[in-house]
């Protein structure tokens, strides 16, 4: 689901014509997609996966710092709710 709207997000921004509300809920979804995805990853792996020199260590700090790159996403929850409550 997530690579599928990823795609439409694409082609909406190549065609000019990606809103902020549209963006939003990208940035949202797949970041807490991410983050879930690690947090599992963190969990397979054990106390390794707390320890900056394997990659699941890594990426699970990578993936934590990216709901706030951009904007919080409850920033981008407000900005959707704007779009669909307007």
């Amino acid at each position: 689901m997530g690579r599928v709207f990823m795609d439409y997000c694409v082609e909406l921004h190549n065609e000019g014509k990606c809103d902020s509300a549209t963006a939003s809920m990208a940035k949202y979804r797949l970041t807490d997609t991410q983050c879930k995805v690690a947090d599992e990853c963190v969990q397979l792996h054990g106390g390794y996966g707390y320890m900056w020199e394997y990659l699941v260590g890594r990426g699970f700090a990578d993936a934590r710092v990216q709901r706030i790159y951009a904007g919080t996403n409850e920033i981008m929850k407000e900005l959707i709710s704007r779009k669909v409550l307007a």
